[in-house]
């Protein structure tokens, strides 16, 4: 196997390991600690994903050339270990050309999720924000004060609502879900493609 040039970090907690919006020079292999991944909606930055030992982070960006989808944070003391762009892109364009369009494809597809998902959840933390806003007692007090029709109204809005958000929340874990069983789809294919 050949061996990738490399340096290792210590970043401390709540310390910025990638920054959103930057162009990307390193890719990171988390070597010891976790990671937060955020992404900034609206001015709000939204938890998107967490990082584990072992994950690898910051690659996308190079495959797409764009600049990064998403800030990762420390959460705690992490250790890193840092790629160059320039050693990541040296082994891909070693790759058969259609793995590197794949790829490619998978890192525009991701790139989206990203975006998609990041706005589905600030989404849902608007809607359960709004919703715990009227508190559950208060609501019952106001609404015996209030004709028959709409409370019945106001009771089949609350129950859509729940549903709607439980149906968001669903969604959102499926969309989880298939992006991990694509994403170890693609590396399986990927790995017998370069045996």
């Amino acid at each position: 196997m050949e061996r990738i040039a490399s340096r290792t970090v210590k970043v401390k907690d709540g310390e910025i390991i990638i920054q959103e919006d930057t162009w990307p020079y390193y890719a990171y292999i988390l070597k010891e600690g976790r990671a937060k991944v955020l992404k900034n909606v609206g001015g709000k930055q939204v938890l998107i994903g967490l990082l584990t030992e072992g994950d690898i982070f910051g690659e996308i960006a190079f495959l797409g050339k764009t600049k990064r989808a998403a800030s990762v944070t420390a959460d705690g003391d992490v250790i890193v270990e840092m790629i160059a762009r320039d050693t990541v892109m040296d082994f891909i364009d070693k790759l058969p050309r259609n793995v590197q369009t794949r790829l490619c494809t998978m890192a525009s597809d991701l790139t989206s999720i990203t975006e998609i998902y990041s706005r589905l959840a600030v989404l849902l933390q608007n809607m359960n924000a709004e919703k715990k806003m009227i508190a559950a007692e208060t609501f019952e007090i106001e609404a015996k004060k209030i004709p028959e029709f709409i409370r019945q109204v106001i009771t089949g809005m609350d129950r859509r609502h729940s549903v709607a958000v439980e149906g968001l929340n669903k969604l959102s874990f499926q969309l989880e879900r298939r992006q991990a069983r694509q994403l170890n789809h693609n590396i399986k294919m990927n790995e017998m493609e370069a045996d």
